[in-house]
């Protein structure tokens, strides 16, 4: 398949333009290559996911965290280098969608963590710059057997939720949205991972929250965004986050 309609249908499916974000959306890394016969996912864009999606064959690989921030890269060393050795040895397109990924309604981050926590009723909460990436929703009496899994994988101590009370969700570093979350109503916080300075404003406010890792809360859109791909355009898609 060409690898212009895959660009085009990444920019299209996650409206990627629409975004103030940190992240350069996009393509990141070019290649040489006008088609492609399969495309490979990861969250991170990493050393270890370009070799990976080699060793499989894939001409592009999707990624959550790309590797081009803010004003963009002003110097290739150090990890920054070696992505970008390793992809364009192997001639390999990296794409990456931050914001786009997390808040979208359906295939995003935390719209899948709602569907994993058997959490309904959803309402959008959580502005990061322009937009609004997570949710607020009600627990369901399959909420906390869900959540003591999650809890135990991340090797973290769990927290009782009651059916009906309002939970937010925020993948990721959004451990700073826990006091909204206790302004919202929220009787649980759920996010990634928390700087020192927002587990103690949580604390002091009162909100319980549970942080479950960053990367385990941002697993959902890779995987739901290489399915949605699979589907659509019926081009092979290889995911990779179970294995890096």
């Amino acid at each position: 398949m060409k690898t212009a309609r895959i660009v085009d249908w990444l920019n299209a499916t996650l409206d990627v333009h629409s975004f103030d974000d940190v992240s350069n959306n996009g393509v990141q890394i070019s290649s040489s290559r006008k088609e492609i016969s399969s495309v490979a996912f990861a969250v991170d864009a990493s050393v270890r996911a370009v070799e990976a999606a080699a060793e499989k064959g894939a001409g592009m690989l999707v990624v959550h965290h790309g590797i081009s921030w803010g004003g963009g890269i002003r110097m290739i060393e150090g990890g920054v280098y070696g992505v970008v050795k390793a992809a364009v040895m192997a001639d390999i397109a990296l794409y990456a969608c931050h914001l786009p990924l997390d808040a979208h309604p359906v295939l995003g981050n935390n719209a899948r963590l709602l569907k994993e926590l058997h959490l309904v009723k959803s309402a959008r909460a959580f502005r990061y710059r322009s937009s609004e990436i997570g949710f607020v929703a009600k627990a369901t009496a399959r909420t906390q057997k869900a959540l003591d899994s999650f809890a135990a994988a991340a090797g973290v101590e769990g927290v009782r939720v009651k059916a009906g009370s309002l939970v937010g969700v925020c993948s990721g570093g959004a451990g700073d949205f826990a006091e909204e979350a206790k302004r919202l109503g929220c009787e649980v916080y759920i996010t990634g991972e928390a700087n020192w300075g927002d587990v103690i404003a949580a604390e002091n406010c009162g909100m319980r929250m549970l942080c479950l890792g960053h990367y385990a809360t941002e697993v959902w859109g890779v995987r739901s965004l290489s399915e949605a791909m699979k589907k659509s355009l019926k081009v092979e898609t290889i995911d990779l986050t179970k294995e890096l």
